[in-house]
């Protein structure tokens, strides 16, 4: 025996690579009771936290993912590689599924024991380990089963939406969607106004109230102002912070005209505020001091709209329409002569002197169009444009005989800004002029780029005029309201035909027009919108576009002399099949109307609620998917407008501004509640199919 066996002592102590002693780890009490506590005393208590450590184990792992298929790649090749002396290889040799168990025997995850190490370690160690060969085939148990995968096509709306961004359906061809992505009510039936949500325009003469004429939004936050027939401007603040005035409180109010003011618009960088009055005049406000620094003076009849141009000119051109026929186009940076305010009171004039304010000055208008939608000798020979003279009215002089009222105005996007299009009253043609191109004589008729052809329907019947022009969001196409209870789309593209070098814009500037050139011939709509709840009645009814914008959907908003605003989805992809199903019986449909009239009207019985579009007979197709905002108005509504955040304002002859949201619960509530209690009360909601709010589960 040796002698350092016998002798411990005279061994010298282990050392490390480094030099240091190694001596042997020191058994501390917890280390003790940790390796030799019998099993019988462990705690048979297991923690939340310790119990989904266990669910992560290895072996609860590998079991999920096991497989008896011979040919799967996680199995092994052949018994000899099954028979490694690795321990975790050698427990896969068996093509029998078993149970591995590492957990003490109280624990309650262990509902077996393992028939493979029992016999490859039974012989070497004295194991007594109790085998149930029932238990052999069973899976184990998980403390957390994974729960089923339920498909998209079953998780309502939500799922069905994701399925159809990423391009899937649940099976090939079509399928039924109880909330289909194509249905056009998605964008619509989510709008609700409360009674907190509206306020009336008192008047500021005497007792009562006054009517609002128009509303502008802003472009760079939540305001909106309001001109009534009393030539104040209010400021309403359409998300004021809950700390501050409400809705129902103007956030500011001024006077502007002595006459009511017909439209508004502000410029881009909304420092300044664009007017148009029934004195004849215009105004342009500074929007910081609320003064007037031009006055616009050359009409000789009340304005009809005005225009801000967008782009490169920063708030300094603008157009105007009057009801004397012509069309004005100023440019603010060109020295005019100061003008007396009469609006002023002299307190207020010591005051402007006091702190230097300049006094407004007379706007200089760069380009007139007078007579721009008369008709010319070449309209008169083809028996087209006004069928009858326009009528001065009792106030007018009688030297506008023939006039026609220049009711609608456009600017075209930033890049084509030096084109504009305006339309009348008397017919339903759109015009387009290049404003760089000088008109300014007031002898004969201006020739304008392009003028569209009305719709043929008119030809049968007579001519309507058009009230309200708005462009989509990217400017392709063009909507005109006609009095014709109709919402005609144009192609901006096809607004003038043939060579049109003078809507390029690849080449720098476009060249100008020449100087007396022919008018060119532009295309008809493309389709229009009807709603039996939207009838344009006067040529207060106005239109407006929601822009796409922060993952809102465009929309087009009309006022209607049915005491509601009507909204248009303008995704063409909603009607897209409706249109060319319309197309393709559309002949045979205004064949058998013509046949069964003998060409004359319809009978009385199918002209219901005096709807003039019943007597038409269209040769484009007519789209009718639109949702009614009922019971917020009490008369007839007029302008709408859209906040920078989606916000709907509308104004409507009950004296009233009201300002709408979109909630899809709120909206639901409102519909499917009852009058009790008057929970409806002053409020107002879409009106859509009732099918509309039944839940999947009520499917």
């Amino acid at each position: 025996m040796d002698n350092n066996m016998l002798n411990p002592g005279l061994v010298s102590p282990p050392r490390n690579n480094n030099g240091k002693e190694r001596r042997n780890p020191s058994i501390t009490p917890r280390k003790f009771r940790r390796f030799f506590t019998p099993r019988s005393r462990v705690p048979t208590h297991i923690s939340s936290a310790r119990k989904a450590l266990q669910d992560l184990a290895a072996p609860s792992v590998n079991n999920r993912y096991q497989t008896p298929d011979p040919s799967s790649p996680i199995r092994p090749s052949s018994e000899d590689h099954a028979q490694d002396e690795n321990f975790d290889r050698i427990t896969t040799r068996s093509f029998k599924r078993r149970k591995y168990h590492h957990t003490p025997d109280s624990s309650p995850c262990r509902p077996g024991l393992l028939s493979p190490i029992r016999s490859l370690h039974s012989s070497q160690e004295n194991i007594d380990l109790d085998l149930d060969e029932s238990e052999d085939d069973e899976l184990p148990t998980l403390s957390n089963p994974a729960k089923p995968l339920v498909p998209l096509v079953s998780r309502g709306f939500a799922g069905q939406l994701a399925q159809r961004q990423m391009g899937g359906m649940p099976r090939a061809g079509r399928s039924y969607m109880t909330f289909p992505t194509t249905d056009w009510r998605v964008d619509t039936a989510d709008f609700y106004t409360a009674p907190d949500d509206a306020y009336r325009n008192t008047s500021n003469e005497g007792p009562g109230n006054c009517v609002p004429f128009c509303v502008a939004s802003c472009h760079t936050n939540d305001l909106v102002a309001v001109g009534d027939e009393e030539g104040r401007v209010r400021l309403l603040e359409t998300n004021p912070p809950k700390s501050q005035q409400s809705f129902q409180t103007p956030h500011l109010m001024f006077q502007s005209h002595s006459n009511a003011i017909i439209d508004l618009c502000f410029s881009e960088d909304d420092y300044r505020l664009a007017t148009a009055s029934g004195d004849q005049t215009g105004r342009i406000l500074d929007m910081m001091t609320q003064t007037p620094i031009a006055v616009l003076q050359h009409h000789t009849a009340s304005l009809k709209q005005v225009r801000f141009q967008p782009g490169s000119a920063n708030g300094s051109v603008l157009a105007t329409s009057s009801r004397d026929g012509s069309i004005r186009v100023w440019d603010l940076r060109c020295a005019g002569k100061p003008v007396q305010d009469t609006l002023v009171h002299p307190e207020q004039r010591e005051d402007s002197l006091r702190f230097r304010r300049p006094s407004p000055k007379s706007g200089c208008a760069i380009n007139s169009l007078h007579h721009a939608h008369a008709r010319t000798y070449r309209q008169v020979q083809q028996g087209t444009g006004v069928e009858r003279e326009d009528v001065p009215s009792r106030r007018e002089l009688p030297g506008r005989t023939g006039d026609v009222s220049v009711t609608a105005l456009q600017f075209l996007p930033s890049g084509q800004e030096h084109l504009l299009l305006s339309a009348c009253e008397a017919d339903a043609s759109i015009k387009l002029w290049d404003i760089r191109s000088v008109h300014s004589s007031r002898r004969g008729v201006p020739s304008a780029l392009s003028a569209t052809a009305p719709p043929s329907s008119h030809e049968n019947w007579r001519p309507f005029g058009i009230s309200s022009l708005s462009l989509n969001t990217d400017g392709s196409r063009l909507y005109a309201l006609c009095k014709d209870n109709t919402v005609y789309a144009y192609s901006t593209a096809h607004l003038i035909l043939g060579h049109a070098p003078e809507m390029s814009t690849r080449n720098g500037e476009p060249p100008r027009r020449r100087h007396n050139a022919v008018t060119h011939q532009g295309l008809g709509p493309l389709y229009g919108f009807r709603h039996n709840s939207f009838h344009a009645t006067s040529f207060y009814v106005k239109c407006a576009v929601r822009p796409v914008r922060d993952g809102r959907s465009e929309l087009l908003a009309v006022g209607s002399s049915d005491r509601c605003a009507v909204l248009f989805p303008t995704q063409e992809r909603y009607f897209r099949d409706a249109l060319s199903y319309t197309m393709s019986n559309l002949t045979l449909e205004n064949s058998t109307i013509a046949a069964s009239t003998g060409g004359q009207l319809p009978p009385a019985k199918n002209r219901a609620n005096n709807c003039l579009s019943a007597r038409l007979v269209d040769d484009i197709p007519i789209v009718r998917m639109g949702t009614p905002l009922i019971r917020a108005h009490d008369n007839e509504v007029g302008s709408v407008a859209w906040t920078n955040e989606g916000k709907l304002v509308t104004i409507g002859d009950d004296f009233l501004v009201r300002r709408w949201y979109e909630d899809r619960e709120r909206a639901k509530d409102l519909r499917t509640m009852d009058e009790f209690g008057g929970r409806r009360w002053c409020a107002g909601w879409a009106d859509v199919e009732p099918d509309w709010d039944v839940d999947d589960e009520e499917d």
